[in-house]
């Protein structure tokens, strides 16, 4: 009669399943009664998590909530633990897990035989404190087939290849306690020997011990002068050059090396000549022998007395002594050196000077020739007293050599240290008006001396005052500084004395053409303390140019374009030396 619909809507998403989740059993069987558990499922719905640990009458002897469990055993057994997620939810879940609990349980083997196609025995070394083993799982760790397991208790098995075998055994004990153990195994083809030397000397009324090291079973031939040959280290005593081989035997394997004993009857010692040094020289003995050990004398002026070739230093002539030995036979011969002093030469004590001002050297030897460096700034080389003239300063050195033996040079240096150069100034050129104090400034020193003395405060200060009662076209004064050490340099100051009242000279015209006469319009004061403006305007009444300094000026151009020829208003205004109020204004003419 009717139709009737009805919409379902499906929404699919990442689903995480909310579980409890824990392996089915846990071994407690090494060296802890301690466990730590976590819930193996991590789900975001996951609200709660409690724990209960019961024992084998199915008692609850422990109980907590949270995300781990830690829980210590009283006692040894077999224990169960549940795991209870979001208790009284709707997604609820749990879980349980066997704990054994038997500590004591101890997996151990040990291996006799590493020869390859050798048989290599294995012997099971495990314990159980609470149980007793009752499986065995061998992998015997050879890569070129499955084949190489067991499940004996002990076991053997041939290793077609040598190399180092990765063992593993797997037991279990009547608790259900289960561990593994993995040992490393070397299988050889031949059993390691050890040899001390392979190569000796000894005399011909010696015995010898031969040494050898490693595992199993030894044997020495030839058995010629050998005592104990069944040994590591038998003892020899050969009356010729003998070769001993030594044989290894190890659990079927075998090995052989050799020692060579040479035997002299006596010891061969060539020594070098005797021969002549400078004194304080070190030098090298030198001897030529087959010795094994070496004694020289005198010890205390060699760095190391027991080797064949020592080094020495020698201060006085001295007769080297050496001793050469093989065991019981020795040989002893001697090696003088004889010492030459080096010439003596002293240059005397480090000097100062000013800069660019000579250097007087002196130099003393007993040489029988000399020669001074370095030579670029030093007026003859080959003078023990001569001059030098260093731009900085600078170490010469004075070589001397004599022909009394010592072929090395005798040397001695002195610093001749040089002051820098010295800046002295005495102040710009200027002008005043008679009856005008005028302070002088000197710089560079540490001590002044002004010339001449003439109207100056003071002539030995860096700032005396000058005061002028008759006009002169320019009076030239010297300053003379001085710095600690003595040095000196100068500077001089022109001033001019106008006999007028503080004024500001200004010329009617100039000519900016660049000839160096006139090109600039500029203020010269005299008189005058300060400037507090210098203008110069167009004939509109712009102002082109302005300046607060003396002598500074204009140089006919505005925005770096040339003026042509016209007449311009300049305007000064200015404080004189007493404090008083200047101003003054003119014509100037600028001529092209």
């Amino acid at each position: 009669i009717a139709t009737q619909r009805k919409d379902l809507q499906i929404f699919i998403a990442d689903c995480s399943i909310a579980s409890a989740s824990l392996l089915p059993e846990y071994l407690l069987c090494r060296n802890t009664q301690t466990i730590s558990l976590t819930n193996q499922s991590s789900s975001p719905l996951i609200i709660s998590q409690d724990w209960e640990v019961l024992d084998n009458t199915g008692t609850i002897i422990a109980a907590t909530t949270g995300n781990i469990l830690n829980y210590t055993f009283p006692d040894t057994g077999v224990y169960t633990v549940k795991l209870v997620i979001n208790r009284n939810q709707p997604c609820s879940d749990s879980t349980t897990a066997v704990i054994k609990v038997f500590p004591g349980f101890v997996p151990d083997f040990t291996s006799t035989g590493i020869c390859v196609t050798k048989p290599t025995f294995f012997y099971d070394q495990s314990t159980s404190v609470y149980g007793t083993i009752n499986s065995w799982k061998w992998d015997f760790g050879d890569l070129s087939t499955t084949l190489d397991i067991s499940s004996l208790q002990n076991t053997v098995y041939t290793y077609p290849i040598p190399g180092t075998k990765n063992v593993r055994l797997i037991v279990t004990d009547t608790k259900g306690c289960r561990d593994t153990i993995n040992k490393n195994v070397g299988i050889i083809d031949k059993p390691p020997i050890s040899l001390a030397f392979r190569d000796t000397l000894i005399c011909n009324i010696d015995n010898l011990m031969l040494q050898a090291g490693g595992t199993g079973s030894f044997s020495w031939s030839p058995p010629i002068n050998i005592i104990n040959a069944n040994t590591a280290t038998p003892t020899v005593s050969p009356l010729t050059t003998t070769t001993y081989y030594v044989d290894l035997f190890d659990n079927g394997c075998t090995n052989r090396d050799s020692v060579k004993v040479r035997v002299v009857d006596h010891v061969t010692l060539l020594t070098m000549n005797d021969t002549t040094i400078c004194r304080t020289d070190t030098i090298q003995l030198k001897v030529f022998s087959d010795g094994l050990q070496y004694i020289w004398t005198p010890s205390s002026q060699l760095i190391d007395p027991t080797v064949q070739n020592p080094l020495a230093v020698t201060f006085a002539s001295t007769n080297y002594q050496v001793t050469a030995v093989i065991g019981g036979c020795s040989a002893t011969d001697n090696i003088y050196v004889t010492t030459v002093p080096y010439p003596v030469v002293n240059t005397g004590a480090d000097s100062i000077i000013c800069y660019n001002s000579p250097a007087f050297l002196h130099g003393l030897t007993d040489g029988s020739s000399w020669q001074w460096s370095p030579s670029g700034s030093l007026e003859n080389t080959a003078l023990l007293s001569t001059i030098a003239h260093p731009p900085r300063t600078t170490e010469y050195v004075l070589t001397a050599y004599d022909t009394k033996g010592c072929p090395k040079p005798g040397r001695d240096t002195v610093k001749i240290t040089v002051q820098p150069k010295m800046h002295v100034t005495a102040g710009r050129d200027t002008a005043v008006i008679t009856g005008q104090p005028l302070h002088l400034y000197a710089t560079g020193g540490e001590s002044y001396a002004w010339s001449p003395a003439t109207y100056l405060s003071s002539s030995t200060i860096p700032n005396p005052v000058a005061l002028f009662s008759n006009p002169s076209t320019g009076i030239q004064f010297k300053v003379i500084a001085f710095n600690s050490t003595g040095c000196s340099d100068s500077a001089f100051i022109v001033i001019k004395v106008f006999k007028t009242l503080p004024t500001v000279f200004v010329p009617s015209a100039f000519t900016p053409n660049n000839d160096g006469l006139n090109d600039v319009l500029r203020p010269i004061a005299v008189g005058i303390k300060s400037i507090e403006y210098f203008n110069v305007y167009n004939r509109w009444g712009q102002l082109l140019f302005s300046t607060k300094i003396n002598g500074h000026g204009w140089d006919g151009k505005i925005n770096s374009q040339l003026q042509p020829t016209g007449t311009f208003v300049w305007m000064v205004k200015a404080t004189d030396y007493s404090g008083a109020a200047y101003f003054q204004k003119g014509v100037v003419t600028l001529i092209r």
